[in-house]
């Protein structure tokens, strides 16, 4: 079969029907590592064949991070608060990684507009644009980081692989939505020079990565 994964810009946010375990709650609540995953900047659609056997791995492939191992317990537990853990199994294991991939894509999102929000045509950036940089990053690795949980669930075997499609294609996973996100990061990174991590993990710089970069942030 041909699986798509539509790299168009959506008209309208995305929506499910399906409750929500913690519909009420601020997703900025969750995980943050120094992780990850992006689309390309293609403006189409792109149209793999794959053997319907091997369609969930490769979702879940697209979603791995490459230089992370996360569980799906890890993403879980830093996004869903316990109030909310009751509601949370309720949900099929489907619903849950819409819920995943819904609060990863407003990660995207917020990313995105902290970063549009800084101008590229000054000598430097002022205490309160770095910021607006730093936290750029640290909701783009609470996306990543989600999305790297999701397919560890599949491969944990949590999820199964007519779940893992049925969840995509009930959120209308768009790659154009991160593709815009790392558009934006690598404009701002070149116009003053800064560190990142773009789409394969490359640290562009010759330093270390910092110690700590693969612990949560749960603020």
């Amino acid at each position: 079969m041909t699986y798509e994964l539509d790299s168009t810009p959506a008209d309208e946010p995305h929506a499910t029907d399906e409750s929500h375990a913690n519909h009420d709650r601020d997703p900025d609540e969750g995980c943050t590592t120094e992780s990850s995953a992006a689309g390309s900047g293609l403006e189409e659609s792109l149209g793999v064949t794959i053997p319907d056997d091997h369609v969930g791995a490769f979702v879940a492939q697209a979603f791995e991070d490459v230089e992370r191992s996360t569980e799906w317990t890890e993403a879980v537990d830093a996004v869903v608060p316990d109030d909310a853990r009751d509601a949370w199994r309720s949900l099929s294991a489907r619903d849950q990684v819409v819920e995943l991939l819904e609060m990863a894509d407003e990660f995207d999102r917020r990313a995105t507009e902290s970063l549009e929000a800084i101008p590229l045509d000054r000598g430097g950036l002022d205490d309160d644009l770095r910021e607006r940089f730093d936290e750029a990053k640290r909701l783009r690795r609470n996306a990543d980081i989600l999305r790297d949980g999701i397919a560890a669930g599949y491969a944990e075997g949590r999820v199964s692989d007519e779940e893992l499609v049925a969840a995509v294609e009930a959120f209308e996973f768009d790659t154009a939505v991160i593709a815009e996100r790392e558009d934006e990061l690598d404009s701002v990174a070149n116009a003053y020079d800064l560190d990142f991590r773009p789409y394969g993990g490359t640290l562009m710089t010759e330093r270390e990565p910092d110690e700590d970069a693969d612990e949560f942030e749960a603020w």
